[in-house]
């Protein structure tokens, strides 16, 4: 064990017995089980709630979510002596979801099934409810404001010609969703529960352990409702497989076996899978890193992203 990494364990109530480096953390094996240690990277508020819903979490479904671990004095982070502010969490051993093994994605969907069942909690004074009209919103200033550079760039290589020839039409649908979806927002507005997602839910952060399967990474959570995670759990897994209609119904079978999405949820996804979100991604990444950007990579999402398309719309 690191010098280091002592001083902060000091600090828990742990028999600690090995700590290893890991990615990003160090893994601490003790005999009161095992626990990833890594630098706190949020603010105090934002760490209290966290461990209030992955607490509720845990109570109320009974998964194996993180959870961040307390001090004997009730304090969730520690200094140290460089006053840097570490959290402990709990952990397991494993590998991350294999996305490629149908078994395995499909135990993802239901546990992400089961964790929403317990993610409506009561936080209204603590964080502002996400807005999706305001992320249309910001996303479409950022695509106007890209086809006006686009535009008056005299000397345009490959990758830029490419993005400027196809701009209009993503760009119609984007500013589309945009406008058809404000009318749903202001209903269901009136309404609305105080619903958390993950905001991270990727198969990166489901973790099969010997014999447990973990939630990890819940530090990117958002006062959202949960269909955010299902949308962003498909997308992701859709676009590694050319917009399968066969298999983006069987998640929802899978999710909705565990959880009912509401009609609200429903149309919200409808919206989110509507907007060209992946053009956005390759317009923005090129925008802010044109000094040193490199197109080749991007090239290659960009003509993907143009092959699928017939396949995206045959899915929606």
């Amino acid at each position: 064990m690191t010098e280091q990494a002592a001083n902060i364990l000091n600090q828990y109530e742990l028999t600690v017995d090995d700590v290893k480096k890991g990615r990003g953390q160090w893994i601490v094996y003790s005999k009161e089980g095992v626990f990833s240690l890594k630098e706190r990277r949020m603010g105090e508020e934002h760490l209290k709630l966290l461990k209030d819903l992955t607490d509720h979490i845990v109570q109320t479904t009974g998964l194996n979510v993180q959870q961040i671990i307390s001090t004997g004095e009730g304090n969730l982070a520690v200094r140290d002596i460089d006053d840097t502010l570490y959290m402990l969490q709990t952990f397991c051993e494993g590998r991350e979801c294999n996305i490629r093994d149908s078994r395995e994605w499909g135990q993802a969907v239901r546990l992400l099934a089961r964790m929403h069942r317990g993610m409506q909690y009561d936080a209204y004074d603590r964080i502002p409810l996400y807005s999706l009209d305001a992320e249309f919103q910001k996303r479409n200033r950022e695509l106007r404001k890209i086809r006006r550079y686009l535009k008056e760039k005299k000397q345009k290589n490959e990758f830029e010609r490419i993005l400027y020839n196809q701009y209009g039409c993503f760009l119609e649908q984007a500013l589309k969703v945009e406008e058809e979806w404000l009318p749903y927002e202001k209903i269901f507005a009136e309404e609305r529960k105080m619903w958390f997602s993950h905001g991270d839910y990727q198969y990166h952060n489901v973790w099969f352990g010997a014999d447990r399967t973990m939630i990890l990474h819940l530090e990117k959570y958002t006062a959202d409702v949960p269909c955010r995670d299902l949308y962003q759990f498909m997308r992701k897994f859709l676009e590694k497989n050319n917009w399968d209609e066969r298999l983006g119904q069987e998640m929802l079978v899978i999710y909705e076996r565990e959880r009912r999405l509401p009609l609200d949820e429903k149309i919200s996804l409808i919206y989110r899978f509507s907007y060209p979100e992946k053009f956005w991604k390759i317009a923005n990444h090129y925008y802010n890193n044109k000094k040193c950007f490199t197109p080749e990579k991007s090239e290659e999402k960009l003509l993907k992203v143009f092959s699928q398309e017939q396949a995206r719309k045959t899915f929606l």
